[in-house]
């Protein structure tokens, strides 16, 4: 299949060369137009960066121009990883390394394959380098992933019910049960006061809600704002996210103990280039202590980027092969259990949520029944 996929490449790399996969405007073009991707959801980002990273490993193998590919699979594209695609493609020329091109097009490529690129670049391994993130970010069914992101397309939908239902009742129903109140002079219940409260405030400051709700969904859907809360934040605050940055490392590191190669300078450039700052500071101090002479895996002890557990099983055996497929075991232990940390966080939050909504919920409804009962009594009365 691999074989296949490279004698399809060398064709589409001899017509880009010879001008066949020029583009035309739409209005002259003779036949319809076939895209790998639709203007609808469908193919997700990380299909979509392997197929990219597959091109890219293919390119490295046989010593091919990656250029014009990344051009012809950016015309396969639309929206916004079609842009990146085509600001990546002239920046691959021979003024510029592979790693930096992806570095100056974030978002072309994941965070983490960017990191393994440049460390598999600097330490000499990029072909295992290659292999190994083809083998570990190939997509995949993720039943955690999947059930996070259902559980927050149910709570945007459930969230969006509530809100429309109660701008109906308090713009349509309240002022009418308002002015009934005030014809037969019947003092309102504290509950539908209250709401009556709260939307007079939300009324006072709407311009200001809808602002800050605004700036809220710029920071969730742009890009930047993600790269930077992957970056600063995430790490501390979630457990898994530490748990898998550091069954990547473990990755990384196996490729240059199988490699044969020093962890020296492995470490020099995962200090100097890794995204996670809080992570790029213990590989620092790991490093320092391995240009005065420490050991190299008790600085990763000491700067706690391995437990003293998994140095013992790292360092029980002096065979490459053995310490790498170990280091690769543990990476791997590690990423399942941030995925069942995931569907843990997950399994604890939507019962959570949905008592919220249904407190919500229940507060409106016994606002308006309370207010009936009154009017129901007062006039029976």
């Amino acid at each position: 299949m691999f074989d296949k996929w490279k004698l399809e490449i060398k064709k589409i790399l001899r017509a880009s060369t010879s001008g066949q996969l020029s583009r035309a405007p739409f209005w002259k073009k003779a036949g319809p137009t076939w895209y790998l991707s639709t203007w609808w959801p469908g193919e997700k980002l990380e299909s979509k960066q392997y197929s990219l990273l597959s091109l890219l490993a293919i390119c490295n193998a046989e010593r091919l121009d990656p250029k014009p590919l990344v051009g012809a699979l950016a015309v396969e594209h639309r929206g916004g990883y079609r842009r990146r695609l085509l600001q990546l493609a002239p920046r691959l020329n021979a003024n510029t390394t592979l790693v930096n091109a992806l570095e100056k097009t974030p978002d072309v490529l994941s965070q983490s394959v960017v990191l393994a690129l440049r460390y598999g670049s600097q330490s000499g391994t990029l072909a295992q380098t290659f292999e190994q993130l083809l083998a570990t970010e190939k997509p995949t069914v993720d039943e955690a992933r999947t059930m996070q992101i259902n559980a927050r397309g149910y709570w945007a939908v459930l969230a969006a019910a509530i809100v429309l239902i109660l701008l109906f009742l308090i713009c349509f129903i309240s002022p009418t049960i308002r002015k009934m109140l005030d014809e037969f002079e019947i003092k309102p219940p504290i509950s539908f006061y209250r709401l009556l409260v709260f939307w007079e405030f939300v009324s006072a400051y709407a311009l200001w809600i809808g602002l800050a709700f605004f700036a809220l969904g710029w920071i969730v859907w742009s890009s930047r704002s993600r790269r930077f809360f992957r970056r600063e934040v995430e790490d501390c605050l979630f457990r898994r996210t530490s748990l898998s940055r550091s069954a990547q490392l473990l990755r990384m590191l196996s490729v240059t103990v199988e490699a044969g190669r020093p962890l020296a300078g492995s470490l020099s450039t995962l200090a100097k280039y890794h995204f996670d700052r809080n992570i790029r500071q213990r590989l620092l101090m790991a490093r320092n202590e391995v240009e005065q002479g420490a050991p190299a895996w008790s600085s990763l002890v000491d700067a706690k980027i391995i437990s003293p557990e998994e140095f013992r099983a790292v360092t029980g055996s002096s065979n490459r092969s053995v310490q790498s497929w170990t280091l690769r075991r543990l990476a791997t232990v590690k990423q399942e259990i941030a995925k069942q940390r995931m569907v843990m966080l997950t399994t604890f939050l939507h019962p959570v949520v949905i008592l919220v909504f249904a407190a919500i919920v229940l507060w409106i409804c016994f606002s308006f029944f309370s207010v009936l009962t009154n009017m129901v009594q007062s006039l029976a009365g």
